[in-house]
């Protein structure tokens, strides 16, 4: 269980707290150390507008800015723009290399490499779980991390389907009470599927109300349960502004990494 203090972070920004510090290392080393397989992310929601691309984008930056290969971010969402946006790439075609891969470079093939990030936007991405199956599951065993942008997905027609191709669902809701409170009634469901996937519960601040409901949300879960803090650079689909609003990014990722070792292991690739 863990959920993120604001009193801690703050702690670890003006320079001052062993403890806080130690938080902040042990995030670090969580997202830089050894994977024994690769880790599929997937970051859905239950509503539009809870902040999938959002959280996704920069997940996916934290990762990439701290390991030495590249991370594969994949944009299956039902909006726009989405994930592949964000890294400033264009929808993408069909590739029969890419779809028969043996190398890294040949996994490349027709995408491009920014900042450490390859962003994938199938063309036909209106069937997530199709376009995740035949556009990233050939090329994702190339990559130590992928990151996938599932958008808002229903709980009855498709959230099921695009969980189980997941190692760790990053689960995104509104950090008001009614959305996370939705949020986690299904987490059971999808920690229940047969593929075992990890979750990330994930509240976003979107009305300046705190992380109360996070914490209270927190207290006697078996699973990991992350405040995002209001922050006008994320409101603005831009950057995080303030050094809380990033160390919650680096707690988040360290979380999902971490999160998907048990799934990943059972993982048939």
């Amino acid at each position: 269980m863990t959920v993120l203090d604001l009193r801690a972070l703050s702690t670890a920004v003006f320079g001052s707290g062993a403890n806080a510090r130690s938080e902040l290392t042990s995030w670090d080393a969580a997202i830089r150390g050894g994977l024994s397989t690769t880790r599929r992310v997937g970051v859905v929601s239950l509503s539009p507008g809870a902040g999938t691309s959002t959280v996704a984008h920069q997940v996916a930056r934290a990762v990439a800015a701290r390991r030495s290969e590249p991370v594969l971010a994949v944009d299956v969402s039902p909006g726009t723009p989405g994930l592949a946006a964000r890294f400033g790439a264009e929808p993408v075609p069909p590739d029969d290399t890419r779809a028969s891969a043996r190398t890294t470079a040949e996994a490349l093939s027709g995408l491009d490499l920014r900042d450490g990030v390859v962003a994938l936007r199938p063309r036909d991405a209106e069937d997530a779980v199709g376009a995740w199956l035949s556009e990233a599951a050939p090329i994702a065993r190339f990559f130590d991390v992928s990151v996938t942008d599932f958008g808002a997905r229903h709980p009855v027609v498709d959230l099921a389907a695009c969980a189980a191709l997941c190692d760790v669902v990053c689960l995104v809701a509104d950090a008001r009470r009614s959305p996370a409170e939705h949020a986690r009634s299904v987490i059971d469901a999808i920690s229940g599927l047969p593929e075992s996937p990890s979750v990330v519960l994930v509240l976003v601040d979107h009305a300046r109300e705190g992380d109360g409901v996070a914490r209270a949300l927190a207290t006697g879960a078996d699973h990991p349960v992350i405040a995002v803090p209001f922050d006008a650079g994320l409101a603005a689909g831009g950057n995080a502004r303030r050094s809380v609003t990033r160390l919650a990014v680096v707690e988040l990722a360290a979380a999902l990494v971490a999160a998907g070792g048990s799934a990943a292991a059972g993982r048939i690739a």
